[in-house]
């Protein structure tokens, strides 16, 4: 049985070890004039989408300190037009969400986090795209399409509760909590060439990065491409079991 789409969860960006949880949280404005911007955050850069005057269609991320967590950061964002911050609990970090309203879409917003003695910021780059890109991806993703008297399996085929693949991917989470440092053409790559980018991390313990390379290389068109991206970004962020969030740790690529 072909698989589809083993990506993304499974090929999490490994860019620093996950901040402590908290159970509550503020999200402040940064203090000014910090002279020690050693704070490392998670991801760095950053990537999510929005869809200019859509209110339909959310799209957040997710954003951690290394090593901090809670009430010892605060958070501020270089344009308030463009994003909103919200304390995340679950997290110990800030909710990062996309305004559609934003004054100038798709331009780059500094995520800027500070302590009372240290800061760091990063940098969040938005994709823009349309209702009908988003509905795009969706489709891809979850519907199954007869092509050449043969079937083009969805990526949900593997990663759903109801996957007929089995247990194996049921639980491989494709949220930004996972992908959130991945570019659009670093995912693209991921579900056409079975490409791990540099930097990036793949768990093991769940198939052979060989295995799945030789599997996992599915077509998208030129609109399939830009509303795949559209749909993984608007995910709700959630957390996955195992060590991908933010990035794995105890696994690499071979």
């Amino acid at each position: 049985m072909r698989l589809d789409a083993l990506v993304l969860a499974v090929v999490t960006a490994a860019f620093a070890t996950p901040a402590c949880s908290s159970t509550s949280s503020s999200a402040a404005t940064a203090t000014s004039g910090c002279t020690n911007p050693s704070l490392k955050l998670v991801f760095s850069p950053m990537y999510s989408a929005v869809i200019p005057g859509d209110e339909t269609h959310a799209f957040s991320i997710p954003v951690i300190v290394d090593g901090y967590s809670g009430s010892q950061v605060r958070w501020s964002a270089s344009d308030s037009t463009a994003v909103a911050l919200q304390a995340d609990p679950l997290t110990g970090g800030v909710l990062v969400t996309m305004l559609s309203t934003a004054k100038t879409p798709g331009a780059p917003v500094t995520i800027t986090a500070s302590t009372m003695s240290a800061c760091g910021s990063a940098t969040l780059n938005i994709t823009t795209g349309t209702t009908g890109d988003w509905s795009t991806g969706e489709a891809r993703y979850n519907d199954r399409v007869a092509v050449d008297a043969g079937v083009r399996a969805a990526c949900s085929d593997c990663h759903a509760p109801h996957a007929d693949a089995g247990q194996m991917f049921n639980d491989i989470a494709h949220t930004p909590e996972q992908t959130g440092g991945f570019s659009d053409e670093q995912l693209v790559n991921i579900i056409q060439n079975g490409v791990v980018p540099d930097g990036g991390y793949f768990d093991t313990k769940i198939v052979k990065y060989a295995e799945w390379q030789a599997f996992h290389q599915w077509n998208l068109t030129p609109s399939e491409k830009s509303g795949i991206i559209l749909y993984l970004r608007s995910l709700i962020p959630s957390a996955q079991t195992g060590t991908s969030n933010f990035g794995g740790v105890d696994a690499g690529v071979p």
